[in-house]
């Protein structure tokens, strides 16, 4: 693609040596960079691309996007930018051919069931014979093809790349989860969604959001300032039950909205009439704009039952017949890692969950309670390197709802794991455990899973 073409919708401050060039690629890694390519310089939180220009111009690099003074002595073009990532944003969809006007786009950001959303989404559109592709916390997959994950949301080259192969293998739904850190950075800037999906927000990510207002706000972009407006605007899908999602009802006064609950309220577009749950699943009827629904699934708990009503409503808005939906849904096998459960001969019911913040882990743990098992036995930990405050209370609500405590690692990173543990502690003995008595630490995960069955 020739630079003119490549920067005819670049915004930027400055604009030196202009020389029209074949460009054959982008990056924002200088050690990426090869001969032709635009290197576009960010400031990340650990490194600032700013310092490799040198390497990226050595290495063959034919202009640069900077955000500040760097020295040019080969006086190859160069765009300076308010804003590095915005413009990455920008120039990747424009050099894959704005992939995501050629697909129907859903989006969907909050705290929790995203990935469930996703998968569930996934088969439902398989059910009614449609192709579609995931982006997500797990993996990026479609036709066949899976990618490794590395982020919740890739970076925006990653993502306008694989928009514009799932567009090639005849993919019609590409299905994205959309992180506050994404959209922060403004990974997802140019992508044009066509139906946004907010599941609820509770405390997570706080070490980069300083704040649940800012944390908010963040989400809150997706809807207000990325999502078309207006005359054709696009559909947003919120959750009627969280409070933020009802401040994001007050804020969309031009937008399409459909609301949903798992409360009986007709006031909501999508809510539940009645429903019953026990460890084997779940049956319900759901009421909708175009009729009611009713589900079967091996699916247990309100929260995964507010997530079967969020896909519901982005398969209806795209026309998606009720007899695909609710066989879809009772042949969905679950999610990996999400309240997933092990199959064994023992007669125990195993489940394994991703809960990794406070709320998610309560909710997880007041499912299980509420069907009234004989015993909860709950093996967990907390990560290293992120919000430190949450430890205590994640310990907090496992003692108050297990009969059983067994704290161990999950992924410390570059922390000491004993050091972790003892951030546990205080909220285990909050919640009324004691130490050696109901609680037990075991920092060999392996180990502490076999304590668990034994």
């Amino acid at each position: 693609m020739k630079l003119s073409e490549l920067i005819q919708d670049l915004s930027f401050r400055e604009m030196h040596h202009f020389k029209d060039a074949e460009i054959t690629g982008i990056t924002a890694n200088s050690k990426e960079v090869e001969p032709g390519n635009l290197f576009i310089a960010i400031g990340g939180t650990l490194l600032d691309g700013h310092q490799f220009i040198a390497e990226a111009v050595s290495r063959g690099a034919a202009a640069l996007v900077v955000e500040k003074e760097v020295p040019n002595p080969k006086r190859i073009p160069i765009f300076h930018v308010v804003n590095s990532r915005l413009a990455l944003s920008g120039l990747a969809s424009c050099w894959f051919g704005n992939p995501s006007q050629n697909l129907s786009v859903i989006g969907v950001t909050g705290t929790n069931g995203k990935t469930t959303i996703t998968y569930l989404l996934e088969a439902i559109f398989q059910e009614a014979g449609k192709k579609s592709g995931i982006i997500g916390t797990v993996n990026q997959r479609f036709d066949g093809k899976e990618i490794p994950s590395s982020h919740t949301t890739p970076e925006s080259i990653e993502i306008h790349h694989i928009l514009k192969e799932m567009k090639e293998h005849g993919v019609e739904y590409a299905v994205m989860e959309v992180s506050s850190h994404a959209i922060d950075m403004r990974r997802v800037e140019h992508v044009l969604f066509d139906t946004v999906i907010f599941t609820n927000l509770t405390p997570e990510h706080l070490d980069y959001h300083k704040s649940m207002e800012l944390y908010f706000e963040a989400k809150k972009r997706l809807f207000t300032q990325l999502l078309p407006k207006g005359k054709g605007g696009k559909l947003a899908i919120l959750n009627a039950e969280d409070r933020y999602g009802l401040k994001l009802v007050d804020s969309l006064k031009e937008h399409p909205v459909w609301t949903y609950s798992t409360h009986s309220q007709s006031k909501w577009n999508f809510f539940v009439q009645n429903w019953e749950s026990s460890l084997e699943g779940m049956k319900a009827t759901i009421s909708a704009p175009d009729g009611p629904l009713e589900i079967s699934t091996r699916l247990i708990g309100a929260f995964n039952l507010s997530n079967i009503l969020a896909a519901i409503a982005a398969a209806i808005s795209f026309k998606i017949p009720h007899q695909a939906i609710t066989k879809a849904i009772e042949n969905f096998s679950g999610v990996p890692g999400r309240l997933e459960k092990i199959e064994n001969q023992m007669g125990y019911h195993i489940l394994v969950d991703y809960a990794h913040t406070p709320d998610a882990l309560k909710n997880v743990l007041k499912t299980i309670k509420a069907l009234d098992p004989p015993r909860i036995i709950t093996v967990f930990g907390c990560g290293g390197d992120r919000d430190r405050s949450k430890r205590p209370i994640m310990g907090r609500e496992v003692a108050r709802l297990s009969n059983v405590a067994i704290v161990t690692n999950d992924n410390p990173r570059t922390e000491d794991p004993d050091q972790i543990v003892q951030e546990i502690l205080p909220g285990i003995e909050e919640g009324g455990m004691k130490q050696g008595q109901d609680c037990f630490i075991e920092l060999d995960r392996k180990k502490a899973i076999e304590l668990a069955i034994q």
